[in-house]
């Protein structure tokens, strides 16, 4: 008896031809996906310690920026463009958008073209820095001022912001919102507490 091989199935997204931004949101068949310079990249779905991460970690931020009325808190991955024509949407873990900027964008009906104040990645274990280096280039490219990118497996934080070189933050050290979030202070040990 011979046994025919069976063809992996096409993806359910277009590969080529460049997609737009506005195609990408009207399309949910095509499961969890990025875009980057037009072209469809799937995601991977993350496991617990980064979903344990970006629930605690948004959950201290939504809280201090609700208390004091400075603006919006985003999780889940809701897109933002990074570039266009070919357009880019990234889905950062979490992003904080100030009452200045939401008046750019007061109700966006798609991804959001006005860029957060800050942006944190949580970064999956075996997850390529290349990969992450580039989202946060491409952050930092259209105006986030702060980026945040968490290692859980390391238990550190990488912290970029414009002009300035990266701090990598291990131990007993305290992520600090700076003059983009004033006041906001989290020691490490409390943010990985969600995996102890």
């Amino acid at each position: 008896m011979i046994t025919m091989l069976s063809r992996p199935k096409p993806p359910p997204y277009p590969t080529d031809r460049l997609v737009s931004g506005e195609e990408l949101a009207e399309h949910h068949e095509w499961g969890y996906c990025e875009l980057v310079r037009g072209k469809v990249v799937p995601v991977t779905v993350p496991r617990p310690p980064h979903g344990l991460t970006v629930n605690w970690l948004a959950y201290k931020i939504t809280v201090f920026v609700s208390r004091r009325k400075l603006g919006k808190v985003t999780c889940g991955d809701a897109g933002i463009y990074t570039a266009r024509n070919p357009d880019s949407v990234r889905g950062p873990d979490i992003a904080f958008f100030s009452n200045e900027r939401l008046k750019l964008e007061p109700h966006p009906v798609g991804y959001f073209t006005v860029a957060p104040d800050i942006c944190v990645e949580v970064r999956s274990p075996g997850q390529p820095w290349r990969e992450v280096a580039e989202k946060v280039d491409e952050y930092l490219a259209i105006g986030v001022r702060l980026v945040w990118v968490v290692d859980p497996l390391r238990r550190e934080v990488h912290v970029y912001a414009p002009g300035r070189a990266v701090r990598v933050l291990k131990g007993k050290d305290r992520l600090d919102g700076e003059d983009v979030l004033p006041g906001f202070r989290l020691a490490l040990g409390v943010l990985f507490a969600a995996l102890d």
